[in-house]
């Protein structure tokens, strides 16, 4: 009898701590942001790349994806003509990263090349691929012309070629083009990296330059980039 009892407070407290941890592993709501975008990080010491256009005169950031519920983030750089910013996440400890998995490639790439993108024009991660239409935009050549459809939430989101190598950052689509959109090469970014006068900032803003996904398929390439890609909450005042 007193085993039973025994056994029946202990299965009640049990019960009560599930109860209690479920609470507290309950997502919370948030305000629905201003706008949304995709960032990516740029190495392993919680720097990141997203759009200009997308965070320009916004009053906070933060970032999440599968990995990281939510986390804050601000603007160190940008650069207007590549539409680029570099953010840094807050807190700098949510991140368990050694090394990223891909590289990004300080040279162009060949029109025609098979290309793919991964960013988050919804609340869930999207794949696109498609090749490179143009080496330019306009004659202008630190930008790609891609065949691929892109969202007003791909802004930000990195262009890989078939090796995982960034090759570029998703900027926008063409307004009188359905599948048909523009990147900033990674090779023009690298190059505005190393020109920053800030040399503290400087030594912090290197791109990773190791690829560990070259030789993996399609799908197990997605796998291992897709924890480094954020959905990117933008909040502006009135």
């Amino acid at each position: 009898e007193l085993k039973r009892e025994v056994n029946q407070i202990k299965s009640s407290q049990d019960a009560i701590i599930e109860g209690i941890s479920s609470v507290g592993k309950k997502k919370p709501a948030y305000i629905p942001a201003n706008f949304m975008g995709t960032g990516f990080a740029i190495n392993s010491k919680g720097y990141f790349i997203t759009s200009l256009h997308l965070v320009r005169g916004c009053d906070s950031i933060f970032i999440g994806n599968k990995t990281i519920e939510r986390a804050g983030a601000r603007i160190v750089h940008t650069d207007t003509k590549l539409d680029i910013a570099i953010l840094k996440i807050d807190s700098v400890s949510l991140l368990n990263w050694k090394e990223l998995p891909y590289s990004f490639k300080s040279s162009s790439s060949d029109l025609g090349e098979k290309i793919f993108t991964l960013g988050y024009p919804a609340q869930d991660i999207v794949y696109g691929e498609g090749s490179i239409s143009s080496e330019s935009k306009n004659g202008d050549t630190s930008m790609y012309q891609i065949s691929i459809p892109v969202n007003p939430g791909n802004s930000g989101g990195p262009l890989m070629d078939e090796q995982g190598n960034v090759i570029g950052v998703v900027s926008g689509k063409k307004s009188n083009a359905e599948g048909t959109g523009f990147a900033a090469k990674a090779e023009y970014i690298d190059e505005i990296l190393k020109n920053i006068t800030d040399e503290e900032l400087k030594k912090e803003l290197t791109l990773s330059k190791r690829n560990n996904i070259k030789n993996l398929k399609r799908s197990e390439q997605i796998k291992r980039i897709s924890p480094f890609v954020f959905n990117v909450y933008v909040y502006k005042g009135n």
